[in-house]
């Protein structure tokens, strides 16, 4: 239960905020501020509010998973798009399963007309499961005496691969059916699911492997939608099948159908038996998968850092010992599911073996034998399927909590509901009273914050730097102000707009950011250009080419502005791939360009090409920049320097020198010889 003591959010029952408090005040959120009176659903969304906490399906104990329980209202929300064709399908399947009591009924009929001498005439009486005796002649309207022949035997017999064929035809369209239902809802519950990632904070990148995100949002999600696909049609289609065909074999001989049963509880047994072994297997699979993808994905991003430190054969162990856990959870998946085949065939067998003793007994003919022992094998293959349907449910529970759970966690950071947009400003940056920590990876504060009362005020057009020793708060400051975290307290503006106020786009949609890790997409220079405006013409991608010095070198490529430009731009050298971030930049245009190292690692010659580029990009823009080498920012309209999270000194490069210790060191540092 959330309730409101004086300016707190207190919360009693919910896991979210359990044991804590949440003060109004130091949120400056408007509906509080403008009635002090307000709601916390007010200031909240609901879900925000009171949402449970859902612990990730693979940080769970093998007993937790098996607690596990299928989400089914969840699931249904993608499936009522296309429910009139999942009826259809269902409904298919229905009618293929009764279609095989008509299947053996005319089976039946036709081996008694040609069999055994078969019928001489029409009028023959014919005995046929659940009709009784049938006299042909009558139901076609015939003479009595009217001659079978062997036109009559050639058409009957043509009967049973037109029977056969609708059989198997009722059964493709159920397929097909369901499949492409679920076909539509894996697309959707992908894209959500990769949405719901997107959406997420840098923070939850922080503590999540990537390899285990590419496995949720591509394998999980074909898993839970194939399986349950899969179950949906052994459910609806095969007890009824098993039914139909029983209700037949009943009608025509209910003794030798008994007996042909009887025994089949037995297998029962080691079926269970086999389950409970391996039920976990499944999911043990889907983890271990996860584990491989993210050791791939790390070593092929870090492949520099393998190749120059002679690790390959420690990546192949640890790829290795992923790889064999998860061949042995597969094997034992497997031989849980195919040893039930056996064990259900072994069963019907000593029930064919049973059958054959009673009609030598009862000194019956062999087409009755040949029709009961032919629908009796075609229960056997759907009792074998649903035999597998608890195996089957483990591993597909597993994976569709998978991909409930990225889809229903909420984003740590999120727009206010109504939130409008941030028109483009002037370029005005406010920090007041900011205060952050960041989160340990079980959601509580690290004890030490990463900045502590930060206040500054930044005027729109002025070149601003951040100076300090390394964990002194410069980058912390950067994601604030991209709204990548909120603060705990305090407030970051953008020409007197709180920041939280508005859309975390629009924000952005502000601010063009220079990095010195500069990545690039696998794909051509053009469009790792046009990331920063994605309406940009042609020539204005060329004109923002030219003005970050980058023409040249793109035009020398092979295939120029087509050339593709490698996995995060390893076709590239350093001070290209640079070029290249600022022309993106130089195309965004944005008001307030952050520059994060921009220069560190690169030779002076290059260096300077960039400073240029950086000096027409930062052309009548508020420009904040984070360096170390303080030559790069000594004609900075404002220096910061920081120091423990806090604002030591601010002043100009001549001020800082005569005022401030702390500045004087790092200068002495650098050009001291």
């Amino acid at each position: 239960m959330i309730r409101r003591v004086g300016g707190y959010i207190k919360n009693e029952d919910s896991a979210l905020l359990r044991g804590g408090e949440l003060h109004l005040d130091a949120l400056h959120l408007p509906c509080y501020a403008s009635d002090p009176a307000a709601s916390v659903r007010d200031c909240f969304p609901t879900s925000m509010a009171v949402a449970p906490f859902s612990k990730n399906p693979s940080q769970m104990t093998d007993a937790e998973i098996a607690q596990l329980k299928m989400p089914y209202a969840r699931i249904l929300e993608y499936l009522k798009p296309w429910m009139g064709r999942f009826i259809l399908g269902v409904f298919i399947g229905i009618v293929a399963a009764a279609f095989n009591g008509v299947l053996i009924v005319g089976v039946s009929l036709i081996f008694q007309l040609v069999l055994d001498g078969g019928a001489k005439t029409l009028g023959t009486p014919v005995q046929l499961p659940v009709f009784g005796e049938v006299n042909l002649a009558q139901v076609l309207g015939m003479a009595n005496d009217t001659p079978v022949g062997l036109g009559g035997v050639i058409i009957a017999c043509a009967c049973i691969p037109v029977l056969m064929f609708l059989n198997g035809f009722l059964e493709y369209l159920n397929k097909y059916c369901l499949a492409w239902v679920g076909t539509k809802m894996l697309f959707h519950i992908r894209s959500d699911v990769f949405r719901s990632v997107l959406r997420q904070s840098p923070a939850f990148f922080s503590h999540t492997k990537a390899g285990e995100l590419m496995q949720t949002v591509f394998n999980q999600s074909r898993v839970a939608q194939s399986n349950a696909v899969q179950l949906v049609q052994l459910i609806t289609n095969r007890p009824l099948t098993i039914v139909t065909i029983l209700f037949v074999l009943f009608s025509q001989d209910w003794f030798f159908t008994l007996m042909s049963l009887v025994i089949f509880p037995l297998c029962l047994a080691p079926i269970i038996a086999i389950g409970r072994k391996v039920r976990k297997s499944g999911s043990r699979e889907e983890k271990e998968v996860g584990t491989m993808m993210t050791t791939m994905h790390e070593s092929f991003t870090g492949i520099r850092l393998v190749k120059g430190y002679a690790r390959e054969e420690y990546e192949v162990k640890r790829f290795d010992k992923a790889n064999a856990e998860m061949c042995r959870n597969m094997l034992r998946w497997t031989r849980a599911m195919e040893l039930i085949g056996p064990i259900v065939e072994s069963v019907a067998s000593i029930g064919i073996a049973a059958g054959l003793v009673y009609f030598w007994v009862q000194e019956r003919s062999a087409s009755e034998l040949i029709v009961l022992v032919m629908a009796l094998t075609k229960i056997y293959p759907p009792a074998k399927e649903l035999s597998k349907v608890n195996l089957l449910m483990q591993k597909t529970v597993y994976a569709v909590n998978k991909v409930v759970h990225l889809l229903e966690r909420e984003a740590d950071i999120k727009d206010l509901p109504g939130a409008p947009e941030l028109p483009r400003i002037k370029g005005g940056v406010t920090f007041e009273n900011v205060s952050f920590a960041y989160s340990k990876i079980d959601g509580s504060k690290l004890d030490k914050a990463a900045v502590t009362n930060v206040s500054m005020e930044l005027s729109p057009g002025k070149f601003y730097a951040l100076v300090g020793p390394s964990g002194a708060g410069k980058s912390t400051l950067f994601s604030l102000l991209l709204r990548f975290y909120d603060p705990d307290s305090g407030r970051v503006l953008m020409d007197g707009t709180d920041i939280r106020t508005v859309t975390q786009d629009s924000v952005r949609g502000n601010i063009g950011l220079v990095s010195q890790d500069t990545f690039l997409f696998h794909d051509t220079i053009r469009e790792n250009i046009r990331y920063g405006r994605l309406n940009a013409t042609e020539e204005e991608i060329i004109a923002a080419a030219k003005k970050a010095h980058a023409h040249d070198f793109i035009q020398a490529q092979q295939g120029g502005y087509n050339a593709i430009v490698g996995d995060s731009g390893c076709n590239l050298s350093g001070g290209q791939k640079q070029r290249l971030s600022i022309a993106r930049a130089i195309l965004r245009n944005a008001p307030i360009l952050l520059l994060d190292e921009a220069t560190s690692a690169l030779d002076t010659e290059t260096e300077k090409i960039i400073q240029e580029a950086i000096h027409v990009l930062s052309e009548g823009k508020t420009v904040i920049a984070i360096a170390h080498r303080l030559s790069t920012i000594m004609q900075a309209d404002q220096i910061i320097v920081m120091r423990d999270g806090g604002v030591a000194d601010i002043g100009s490069h001549d001020e800082l020198l005569k005022k401030s210790e702390l500045y004087q060191k790092l200068y002495s540092l650098q050009f001291h010889e």
